[in-house]
């Protein structure tokens, strides 16, 4: 059983970094108006301090495309390790700032943009949070696991877990 703990401005965006830099992976979702959605893993590069996740994009990607014609996306990232889950809804713009793409720029984006930060198909997603729901444990993994033994031998519930609204 999970407790609920909604969170709102800068807790919840406090909440959002934590899980995005911890996780970094996720699997991002366009064209949410149809079935099947488009879906590729991505590497958050940055989670701002107004809540806002940066990505690396090629410019030509269909991602890229989807975004122009539909900007809402769906974010899903998952840290199994320590039992942390997010997903976010949000609206997607796509930009190529360079003061941006400097600051952002590090030897593993290199490898995908052989032309360096001057690279002609080298683009940023920024992805602005409209709603999100969080899953976490309270506990690190193996007392979250303990806790669940513990209830299962003892036919008790158990409270191991916090998940909630986040709303910026």
């Amino acid at each position: 059983m999970s407790e609920t703990d909604n969170l709102t401005d800068q807790d919840a965006i406090h909440k959002i970094r934590s899980l995005v830099n911890d996780a970094s992976t996720c699997m991002f979702a366009t064209q949410l108006g149809q079935v099947p959605f488009h879906v590729c893993p991505m590497q958050a590069q940055q989670t701002d301090r107004d809540g806002r996740i940066w990505f690396f994009s090629a410019a030509d990607s269909a991602h890229n495309q989807h975004i122009v014609t539909d900007p809402r996306v769906n974010l899903i990232f998952s840290n199994p390790s320590a039992f942390e889950f997010l997903t976010l809804y949000g609206k997607a713009t796509i930009t190529c700032d360079p003061k941006k793409v400097d600051e952002l720029w590090n030897q593993l984006v290199s490898n995908w943009f052989p032309g360096g930060k001057e690279d002609p198909n080298l683009s940023l997603i920024c992805v602005e949070p409209e709603n999100a729901h969080y899953w976490d444990t309270k506990h690190n993994k193996f007392l979250t696991m303990a806790k669940l033994i513990g209830a299962a031998v003892s036919g008790n519930e158990p409270t191991v877990g916090v998940e909630g609204d986040l709303k910026v």
